[in-house]
């Protein structure tokens, strides 16, 4: 008799082989229906308990494999969401950062720009103010460097005094007027009267000194007409005129001609009064508290020396006779639309010739002129008539044409 166990294990095995058969595909069906699928239950209860735990060792390593890897996943994830979080914290930060730098470089840029403009304006004001510093102390550091400069004996008979526009000679034997003209500007004893002729004379023009004296506007004339003008400059009395043509020759001015005439309305002979005060000679009688000596002198009219009778610019200083130098260019006047007179007034001398204030400007404006006179302080040239000049002791007045050149640039400053 067989064990009951070795019958239960042939029995379980038969299941199982009749299972398997009926998996087969085309395998023939037996009898009694699906017994034939345990043909390898033997098989499968045999190799059951073995691979059985494996089959779950394999599963639950592979599964604790596979969830770790998703936990690690699930980390890694967090970790990057934390980070683009961060991120997109920092990236709104940077955002607003940079919207801030651009509002500050926009207000920065408008600070600038207000800045330049207003250094713009500074700079103007600068360099207008450096402007006028420049032709406020320009002309004052000449006057010193030109001041500055010693007195010359030149020669026996004259000094040689530095002035704007060149060397002035000045009688040795005068020494209270050598002082003045060491003392005074480098424009000379008539400042507004200097700057007022380099105004009215320019280059190339005819120009009459009458009274020239040393040539203090002699020289200041000819500098202004310059080498391709002319000037003639008339002085009857020898010591001044002797100084005139040194300062003539010292300074190279060979457009310059020296004449030893009087000029006056009518040519001839006349007796001319030369008084022991350089500058005041004429010839007309001379105070009796003023000493003086008589000589004869050569009288010229303008109208008779003048080049084909043009005359661009004449000085007139010629004490108490300038009127009898009036009537004798007529032509000249009349030939000469644009013509500048500069004549000193005196209302003393006026007196001594017999002459009004009314009568003298009344000759000059018969001839169409428009009287101005010269403050010599500032350079400036007002409009003036006979009975506000009278009240001046002397002054230089330009007479000019309404509306000409001459009167422009008298006018100028």
């Amino acid at each position: 008799m067989r064990p009951a166990r070795l019958d239960l294990a042939i029995s379980s095995a038969m299941r199982s082989d009749a299972a398997v058969t009926a998996e087969i595909p085309g395998a023939p069906l037996p009898e009694g229906g699906p017994a034939p699928r345990r043909r390898f239950g033997f098989v499968r209860r045999l190799i059951g308990p073995v691979v059985g735990p494996v089959a779950n060792y394999a599963r639950r390593y592979l599964q604790a494999s596979v969830e770790h890897q998703l936990g690690e996943t699930r980390a890694h994830l967090g970790a990057l969401s934390t980070e683009l979080y961060a991120t997109q914290v920092r990236l709104d930060q940077s955002q607003a950062l940079l919207q801030m730098v651009v509002q500050q470089q926009q207000a920065s840029t408008a600070i600038i720009q207000a800045m330049s403009a207003q250094l713009g304006r500074i700079e103007l004001r600068n360099t207008q103010g450096f402007g006028e510093l420049a032709s406020m102390f320009g002309p004052r550091f000449d006057e010193l460097e030109i001041k500055a400069r010693p007195l010359i004996a030149y020669d026996e008979e004259s000094m040689a005094i530095r002035m704007r526009d060149g060397y002035i000679m000045a009688p040795r034997a005068l020494p209270t007027f050598v002082t003045m003209l060491a003392n005074a500007t480098s424009k000379g004893l008539e400042p507004g009267t200097t700057d007022v002729l380099r105004r009215l004379v320019q280059p190339g023009m005819i120009v009459a000194d009458v009274g020239a004296n040393i040539g203090l506007l002699t020289l200041v004339m000819a500098w202004a007409a310059g080498p391709g003008g002319q000037v003639i400059a008339f002085e009857p009395e020898a010591v001044p005129r002797s100084n005139l043509e040194k300062m003539k020759h010292l300074n190279g001015l060979s457009w310059v001609e020296v004449r030893d005439q009087a000029v006056g309305e009518k040519p001839g002979q006349l007796t001319f009064h030369v008084s022991d005060i350089i500058g005041h000679s004429s010839l007309y009688a001379l105070p009796e508290t003023e000493g003086s000596r008589e000589i004869q002198v050569e009288v010229v009219r303008l109208d008779d020396v003048a080049p084909a009778k043009r005359m661009d610019v004449v000085k007139i200083d010629v004490e108490g006779a300038e009127l009898d130098v009036l009537a004798g260019m007529g032509g000249v006047i009349a030939k000469n639309p644009d013509l500048a007179i500069v004549a000193e007034f005196g209302p003393e001398h006026l007196k001594r010739v017999g002459q009004t204030p009314a009568q003298w400007f009344k000759a000059f404006t018969d001839h169409g002129f428009k009287a101005y006179i010269i403050d010599e302080a500032t350079s400036a040239a007002e409009p003036t008539n006979a009975k506000a000049a009278a009240k001046v002791v002397s002054a230089n007045i330009a007479f000019v044409r309404a509306g000409g050149d001459a009167e422009k640039r008298l006018l100028q400053r």
